[in-house]
């Protein structure tokens, strides 16, 4: 109520004025390349290449704006890396790299101003514990009470540097689970028994022997939502930004912070994710039989971050054009988004991330 009292005032404040706006009166601009490159210790780094459009250039059926021809350096520590186009304004540098490295892109294309950008592979932050247990809390203070699985997970931030985090939750879940049993009939061997259900194959299995079984599954692995309602550093909110109708949601699952209050210290981060329940027709017993057997499990795993301050301004500016109820309405200013490349836009900035599950 006292959000729409709120806006309501807003509105009535501003009723009597009225900018005139036109596109057409806006200055040239010209189109500029946009890169997007993360590097971190994986193998495989990729780099993405398209053009902006010029706001009053752009209509409905504006051709792709992807750049397939793009002239790439992607320079390791000063040594020129191969670059492969993959199509789809998308490119690819193989080969390993580790914390400390230093990246140096640059980037051409016909028509459009060539452009630059760097950035260096941080260290790894590594999560030395993580616990999990039930909570009942509410998700904010509108929502009914509810049960929560929160994972804790705890590292140590380096004392002697300012640094960037980013912090997921990654669920694992089995699809098409089955096991497929088979008989040797005149030397070949041919699929008997399909079972969907992992206790009824282990109860069959204590009377019933097959020449051969097999287990076929396939993962999905995808991010969850994190309430970020019992870790401070992810909730910075106050009640009066609730007010304002100010919220914390974080691009992508992508959950960002930095070491302002924790500077040196061992912390424990609580997570709060919804209940974890498993996809496989299973029980406990037989979850754990075939972890044991064939090291297989569903489950869920914490990814830490360790970003550069570039990557971290780029996903925030993200975060406070989502978050900023009154620049969509027209309201406030909307912020622009961060780019650390010079003559054009995106981001190229590196990555270290940690995993534990």
């Amino acid at each position: 109520m006292k959000k729409i009292l709120f806006f309501l005032f807003l509105a009535l404040s501003v009723m009597s004025c009225k900018d005139e706006f036109s596109v057409s009166n806006l200055p040239e601009a010209k189109a500029k390349l946009v890169v997007y490159c993360m590097p971190s210790t994986a193998d495989t780094t990729y780099i993405t290449v398209s053009r902006s459009i010029p706001l009053k250039q752009y209509n409905a059926t504006q051709k792709n704006v992807l750049i397939d021809d793009a002239a790439i350096s992607y320079q390791l520590n000063g040594q020129t890396m191969p670059v492969t186009a993959l199509g789809n304004g998308r490119y690819r540098v193989v080969g390993k790299q580790k914390a400390g490295d230093k990246v140096q892109l640059r980037v051409e294309a016909q028509g459009l101003e060539a452009v630059e950008s760097s950035t260096e592979i941080p260290q790894a932050i590594g999560i030395s514990h993580l616990a999990t247990r039930m909570v009942r809390m509410k998700e904010d203070p509108s929502s009914n009470v509810k049960d929560f699985l929160q994972l804790q997970a705890t590292f140590t931030d380096p004392a002697e540097t300012h640094d960037y985090y980013a912090v997921c939750v990654r669920r694992k879940m089995l699809r098409n689970f089955h096991v497929a049993c088979y008989r040797n009939m005149g030397g070949k061997m041919q699929i008997v028994r399909v079972y969907y259900d992992y206790d009824e194959y282990l109860e069959t299995s204590k009377y019933q022997q097959w020449d051969s079984t097999s287990i076929e599954y396939q993962y999905d692995n995808f991010h969850v939502p994190i309430t970020t309602a019992s870790e401070p550093l992810l909730n910075p909110l106050s009640d009066i930004d609730d007010d304002f109708d100010f919220s914390s949601d974080f691009y992508q699952n992508f959950y960002i912070f930095d070491d302002a209050t924790i500077n040196g210290k061992t912390y424990t981060l609580h997570l709060n994710i919804e209940p974890f329940v498993r996809a496989a027709n299973m029980s406990d017993e037989a979850a754990k039989e075939l972890k044991r057997l064939y090291n297989i499990e569903e489950g869920v795993e914490v990814e830490l971050y360790h970003i550069t301050p570039a990557y971290y301004r780029f996903l925030q500016a993200l975060n406070d054009v989502s978050n900023n109820s009154l620049a969509q309405a027209g309201l406030s200013n909307i912020r622009t988004t961060y780019s650390n490349v010079r003559n054009g836009m995106g981001i190229c900035a590196g990555f270290n991330v940690q995993k534990r599950q």
